[in-house]
């Protein structure tokens, strides 16, 4: 199948919708958005996230 073919059925993720419309809806322009999900400075995963550095959760 080439390229176009393939564009033109490519499904698109509900939730990613919803959350760049909400953006575009807040102000920001596709370039934020684009800069936004190109930065190093990304959340890390919630699996990657341990408690052994919370002072809350030690002996």
């Amino acid at each position: 199948m080439n390229m176009l073919k393939q564009m033109e059925i490519e499904e698109y993720d509900a939730e990613w919708i919803n959350l760049i419309m909400s953006a575009r809806k807040m102000g920001l322009t596709m370039e934020d958005i684009r800069a936004f999900l190109r930065s190093p400075f990304q959340p890390k995963k919630l699996a990657q996230i341990t408690n052994e550095n919370d002072p809350c959760m030690s002996p």
